[in-house]
């Protein structure tokens, strides 16, 4: 679809559409080195699923979310030391929750809202931390943790066994990037914020088809 668009914008330029700009030109492959990187890096999606994969990825590998599955199993028997392992696990989660809580006056913005508010610009962190830390602490109280390094693979489990999508992100962003520096949508008269929609759509999509297609092991 990108060497498509690449040779449209060519093929369109050569014939005059109007607003159209060639991506085959000199200015376009100066605008392609300045931003082929830089465009992926930015990708909100990017630094988002990064975050979240650490934490939940802590989380999977510590049993954490396994031993939930089994509780509402039945005939599935928890041992003391798990039920123990998961109180603590729930416990601290609850305390972090009343931190955060406690702490929302001092994440606001400065026109006093959470629009645009340190707390929404570090939610996701806030709520990865979290999990994160519930499955520590579930991890070390069930002796499934008992070195610094497993957790440390905890959050490298879900970016190794997805590393797939990290390449998929890449192609979509450098389409979206493309068909915007094109002024294709422009030429169509798409609306600019559907084509921020389809764009947003398309960097999470992934995410969920491979959590369908894969099965994750804890």
């Amino acid at each position: 679809m990108t060497v498509s668009l690449v040779l449209l914008s060519w093929i369109a330029n050569l014939y005059g559409w109007n607003t159209v700009q060639s991506l085959l030109s000199e200015e376009g492959i100066r605008w392609a080195m300045n931003h082929v990187i830089s465009d992926y890096v930015n990708a909100p999606a990017l630094a988002i699923v990064l975050i979240m994969f650490m934490g939940v990825g802590i989380g999977v590998r510590s049993g954490f979310y396994d031993v939930w599955k089994r509780m509402f199993r039945k005939g599935k028997y928890l041992s003391g030391k798990e039920r123990r392992a998961l109180m603590l696990s729930v416990i601290s989660g609850l305390c972090y929750v009343l931190v955060v809580i406690l702490s929302l006056p001092f994440m606001k913005s400065v026109t006093d809202s959470f629009y645009h508010s340190p707390f929404q610009k570090g939610f996701f962190y806030i709520l990865s931390l979290g999990l994160g830390m519930m499955g520590i602490i579930y991890g070390y109280a069930s002796n499934r943790f008992h070195r610094i390094n497993q957790v440390v693979d905890g959050m490298s489990f879900l970016i190794s066994r997805y590393a797939e999508y990290f390449v998929t992100l890449f192609f979509v962003v450098q389409f979206f990037s493309i068909l915007n520096y094109t002024c294709f949508p422009e030429w169509l008269y798409v609306d600019a914020t559907i084509v921020d929609v389809l764009f947003q759509v398309c960097c999470y999509f992934p995410v969920f088809m491979l959590f369908l297609k894969k099965k994750v092991i804890s």
